[in-house]
């Protein structure tokens, strides 16, 4: 149940963030930071505790940093930075592929419309 009330924070906060962010002229950048985000703070990691469940990784993370002595444990910070990092290269593979295509298609139309090339 728990997991679900956070998942459906989780869900209208990026959906705010999405709202705010809609009008940018960089649309890739607000498609990076909103995966960003997603995936800190959906990604469940499991605390150092035996038979703890899993909890979102950026709370977790923020949670041991401020009030544990020793701070974030490593494989919490892993996982946060794998996460990241991930949905990072995931954005970045997304762009080139509709870069790629979409200089396909640039060049496609400029063939069509070129008078010397469609010449019957």
């Amino acid at each position: 149940m728990a997991w679900l009330i956070y998942a459906g924070g989780t869900l209208v906060l990026l959906a705010a963030g999405w709202w705010f962010m809609r009008n940018w002229g960089w649309s890739w950048l607000r498609r990076a930071i909103l995966l960003v985000v997603a995936a800190a703070l959906l990604v469940p990691v499991r605390s150092g505790m035996t038979d703890a469940p899993p909890m979102p990784v950026l709370p977790l993370f923020v949670y041991q940093t401020v009030f544990e002595e020793e701070g974030a444990a490593p494989e919490v910070t892993a996982n946060l930075v794998f996460s990241t990092v991930g949905a990072l290269a995931l954005v970045s593979v997304w762009g080139l592929v509709v870069l790629l295509v979409g200089r396909r298609r640039q060049k496609q139309r400029e063939l069509d419309q070129d008078p010397y090339f469609n010449e019957p």
